[in-house]
């Protein structure tokens, strides 16, 4: 019982955090969005069996509003989520880039990798990362290849 509570507890402090930083204007940028996916992933994937690392080069420094940064977030959060918990990974890499103005994050694991056609009927995950990407002209693709490789891209 004590488990769940500090599990609520900690859920609803990860929530209200997200909120608070989606909300302060300083953080409408770029360069804040990978930051904080940054220091979320490490921090998630931190008491688990598996190793996480993020890259990111050629981060440009350009303005990013509040809602798509949380949406663009809260995709990724989702993604992570479905690797701890059905992926059986032992290691996740995450690379982040800006290009041809587009903000591209492609998560890739070393899992059991993800067969689309034998999904769960009421899982919500992956059809509101896809509702997520489409709600700002964005595309999200999912391969197979060594793993899951799942890659975001947004306009920035």
């Amino acid at each position: 019982e004590i488990d769940r509570i500090s599990n609520s507890a900690n859920e609803l402090l990860t929530k209200m955090n997200t909120i608070i930083w989606t909300m302060k204007s300083s953080n409408d940028s770029v360069e804040s969005l990978t930051a904080y996916i940054r220091a979320y992933a490490i921090e998630y994937f931190d008491a688990t069996p598996i190793s996480c690392t993020v890259n990111f080069s050629m981060i440009t420094d350009m303005e990013m509003g509040g809602e798509k940064r949380r949406n663009i977030f809260l995709s990724i959060k989702e993604a992570l989520n479905n690797i701890l918990k059905h992926s059986q990974a032992t290691k996740v890499q995450i690379d982040i880039i800006t290009h041809n103005n587009k903000y591209i994050v492609r998560v890739h694991d070393n899992g059991i990798g993800i067969d689309e056609g034998n999904l769960r009927r009421f899982g919500n995950g992956l059809s509101n990362i896809r509702k997520r990407m489409k709600s700002l002209q964005g595309d999200f693709t999912i391969e197979n290849d060594g793993g899951t490789k799942l890659t975001f891209t947004v306009p920035i």
